[in-house]
């Protein structure tokens, strides 16, 4: 068998299991197994496989199969250009995440005149999983401190490997929400909460419902339970115009607006929208 053989035959199977992307799914599995890149498939894709790579190769397909997402077959995610650990105790990061991290980095970086300059940020990067957020603050933010905080302790050592391989330091606390941190004020709250509403998650992607941990997916009847216990709480742990920015779900801006406005804690609150233009962070300075 030959290796564009090989993959097309994997494209096959994974076509049959309803896979979003099965070829590129059938590739990613080779240059996993391989290192190997496209210039290099397109190289060698009329080579011969022997079997040993063959069965290598199906064992992974066949997981695939199964539907568990590609990410934890690979055990690796890329996030904002850097590399993250994923495994079922975490949420794969995604790419709607990175216009939080570019947006909160703008804010850091005082690029936003409507938000309050600093010399340097404390940053709480709240409901942590992975520690992608607060990770790629940090490296490309000069001036941040972060602390990481989940109630999950897997998720935690997870976020705490992915720190050290990108080479930042973070201070890691476990509770529930702001319990993991006391009494301490940041200058900025960066959250992807659970947002998705209950009754929901039986329609989601099986790679989703089946395989990613539910703590971080389910946000209630509504979807809004998080936000409504991170948003009240959140002028006791913010610092004299801090800024509090959240991820949130394509419609629910309104929602997540309006309990930020009943507060009477903030500033004017913003939306900015993802690369599809669906509605994704929301942001507002405390006023105190």
């Amino acid at each position: 068998m030959l290796v564009r053989e090989m993959i097309k035959l994997g494209e096959s199977r994974l076509t049959k299991a309803h896979c979003m992307d099965p070829w590129l799914d059938a590739e990613l599995i080779y240059y996993h197994i391989t290192g190997a890149d496209r210039v290099e498939l397109f190289l060698r894709g009329r080579e011969p496989v022997d079997e040993e790579m063959q069965k290598r190769y199906f064992d992974l397909i066949a997981r695939r199969e199964q539907r568990i997402p590609l990410q934890h077959i690979t055990g690796t995610q890329e996030f904002m250009g850097l590399n993250f650990q994923v495994n079922p105790n975490v949420l794969i990061p995604r790419q709607d995440t990175e216009i939080l991290v570019e947006e909160a980095a703008k804010i850091i970086r005082g690029d936003n005149s409507k938000t309050h300059r600093r010399k340097a940020w404390k940053v709480l990067d709240l409901c942590c999983g992975s520690g992608a957020i607060g990770i790629a603050l940090s490296r490309i933010c000069e001036n941040v401190k972060v602390t990481a905080s989940d109630c999950s302790e897997p998720a935690l050592e997870t976020a705490k490997q992915n720190a050290k391989k990108n080479r930042v330091k973070l201070r890691f606390r476990q509770g529930d929400l702001y319990k993991a941190v006391g009494k301490r004020r940041y200058d900025l709250i960066a959250s992807n909460p659970p947002y998705i509403r209950s009754h929901m998650i039986p329609i989601l992607q099986d790679e989703v419902k089946l395989y990613e941990p539910m703590i971080a997916l389910d946000g209630g009847e509504d979807g809004l339970d998080f936000y409504r216990r991170i948003i009240s709480q959140a002028p006791d742990h913010l610092e004299k115009k801090g800024v509090l920015i959240l991820e949130i779900g394509h419609d629910q801006a309104e929602d997540v607006t309006r309990l930020i406005r009943e507060t009477g804690a903030f500033t004017k609150v913003f939306v900015r929208k993802d690369l599809a233009g669906h509605d994704r962070v929301v942001y507002a300075s405390a006023l105190y």
